[in-house]
Protein backbone atom coordinates (compact mmCIF):
# COMPACT_ATOMS: atom_id res chain seq x y z
CA UNK A 1 0.00 0.00 0.00
CA UNK A 2 2.61 2.61 0.77
CA UNK A 3 4.35 2.18 -2.76
CA UNK A 4 1.29 3.02 -4.38
CA UNK A 5 0.57 6.18 -2.39
CA UNK A 6 4.30 6.88 -3.29
CA UNK A 7 3.65 6.32 -6.60
CA UNK A 8 0.77 8.40 -6.68
CA UNK A 9 2.52 11.42 -5.06
CA UNK A 10 4.98 11.16 -7.34
CA UNK A 11 3.24 11.00 -10.01
CA UNK A 12 1.39 13.93 -8.95
CA UNK A 13 4.19 15.73 -8.25
CA UNK A 14 5.66 15.15 -11.61
CA UNK A 15 2.61 16.45 -12.98
CA UNK A 16 2.71 19.62 -11.10
CA UNK A 17 6.14 20.53 -12.28
CA UNK A 18 5.28 19.86 -15.65
CA UNK A 19 1.72 22.10 -15.74
CA UNK A 20 4.22 25.08 -13.60
CA UNK A 21 7.17 24.51 -16.43
CA UNK A 22 4.48 25.30 -19.19
CA UNK A 23 2.75 27.78 -17.29
CA UNK A 24 6.23 29.95 -16.82
CA UNK A 25 7.35 28.76 -20.94
CA UNK A 26 4.18 30.35 -21.96
CA UNK A 27 4.45 33.62 -20.12
CA UNK A 28 8.23 33.87 -20.95
CA UNK A 29 6.75 33.27 -24.96
CA UNK A 30 4.18 35.61 -24.35
CA UNK A 31 6.38 38.84 -22.65
CA UNK A 32 9.76 38.10 -23.22
CA UNK A 33 9.81 36.17 -26.18
CA UNK A 34 7.83 38.78 -27.98
CA UNK A 35 10.07 41.96 -27.17
CA UNK A 36 13.00 39.83 -28.19
CA UNK A 37 11.26 39.37 -31.54
CA UNK A 38 10.32 43.23 -31.82
CA UNK A 39 13.55 43.68 -31.25
CA UNK A 40 15.32 41.11 -33.75
CA UNK A 41 12.78 42.35 -36.44
CA UNK A 42 13.92 46.10 -35.98
CA UNK A 43 17.75 45.35 -36.27
CA UNK A 44 16.58 43.22 -39.12
CA UNK A 45 14.98 46.46 -40.90
CA UNK A 46 17.92 48.65 -40.02
CA UNK A 47 20.35 46.62 -41.60
CA UNK A 48 18.43 46.32 -44.69
CA UNK A 49 20.48 47.15 -48.06
CA UNK A 50 17.28 50.46 -48.77
CA UNK A 51 17.78 51.60 -44.90
CA UNK A 52 21.36 51.81 -44.97
CA UNK A 53 21.36 53.61 -48.59
CA UNK A 54 18.75 56.11 -47.22
CA UNK A 55 21.14 56.33 -44.32
CA UNK A 56 24.08 57.25 -45.53
CA UNK A 57 21.45 60.08 -47.43
CA UNK A 58 20.38 61.58 -44.64
CA UNK A 59 24.42 62.10 -43.13
CA UNK A 60 25.86 63.50 -46.62
CA UNK A 61 22.96 65.92 -46.40
CA UNK A 62 23.56 67.06 -42.55
CA UNK A 63 27.34 66.89 -43.28
CA UNK A 64 26.19 69.32 -46.72
CA UNK A 65 24.36 70.98 -44.27
CA UNK A 66 26.30 71.75 -41.85
CA UNK A 67 29.00 72.93 -44.42
CA UNK A 68 26.83 75.65 -44.97
CA UNK A 69 27.07 77.07 -41.71
CA UNK A 70 29.49 79.81 -40.65
CA UNK A 71 30.03 77.75 -37.63
CA UNK A 72 29.45 74.06 -37.10
CA UNK A 73 30.78 73.79 -33.27
CA UNK A 74 29.42 75.30 -30.00
CA UNK A 75 32.41 76.74 -28.48
CA UNK A 76 31.99 74.07 -25.37
CA UNK A 77 31.97 72.20 -27.60
CA UNK A 78 35.09 73.08 -29.80
CA UNK A 79 36.84 73.03 -26.72
CA UNK A 80 36.06 69.56 -25.64
CA UNK A 81 37.20 68.14 -28.49
CA UNK A 82 40.83 70.26 -29.17
CA UNK A 83 41.45 69.12 -24.81
CA UNK A 84 40.04 65.35 -26.33
CA UNK A 85 42.52 65.41 -29.54
CA UNK A 86 45.43 66.94 -27.05
CA UNK A 87 44.94 64.41 -25.15
CA UNK A 88 45.17 61.07 -27.60
CA UNK A 89 48.02 63.08 -29.36
CA UNK A 90 50.13 62.78 -25.87
CA UNK A 91 49.02 58.71 -25.43
CA UNK A 92 49.98 58.50 -29.11
CA UNK A 93 53.66 59.91 -28.71
CA UNK A 94 54.21 58.41 -25.48
CA UNK A 95 53.92 55.14 -26.90
CA UNK A 96 56.32 55.71 -29.12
Amino acid sequence: MKFIKKDKNMRLFIYKTLFIFICILIVFKLTIGSLLNTIESKIENISSKENISLIKKKIIIELNDSLKKDKILKDEDAILIKKFLNKISKEISNAN
